[in-house]
């Protein structure tokens, strides 16, 4: 009897990973965003680009607590959970890169559409 890929059992280890790594593309995602949004602008001294600060800083808080608090989680209790539930895990990196994302692209937007009038 074969089982499939996603009822197979990941350990604290592979779940502590596979967080490090959603947590470190989501950084860089992240920066690549805000060099955008500077780009766009044009200077990051303009009030629009510091608009955008405190969502930036609310993105990195989103992401440094969900990673901590499942390091912390898996360091101390020995988690074990399937690889279909070990999806779940990147959902509080997906919404925090869509939510600086819309952000980011309302801000450049309405200023590229100030510029113009």
């Amino acid at each position: 009897m074969e089982t499939s890929i996603l009822d197979q059992v990941a350990s604290s280890q592979v779940i502590m990973m596979e967080t490090l790594i959603y947590a470190a593309a989501t950084v860089f995602i992240l920066l690549l965003l805000d060099f955008y949004a500077a780009k766009s602008i044009g200077d990051r001294r303009r009030p629009a680009y510091k608009a955008l600060r405190i969502h930036k800083q609310a993105a990195f808080f989103i992401v440094a607590v969900v990673t901590a608090a499942i390091g912390i989680a898996t360091l101390f209790f020995d988690w074990t959970v399937t690889r279909g539930t070990l999806t779940y895990f990147g959902l509080p990196y997906f919404v925090t890169i869509v939510y600086f994302m819309v952000k980011v692209f309302r801000r450049t937007r309405s200023e590229v559409r100030r510029r113009r009038l």
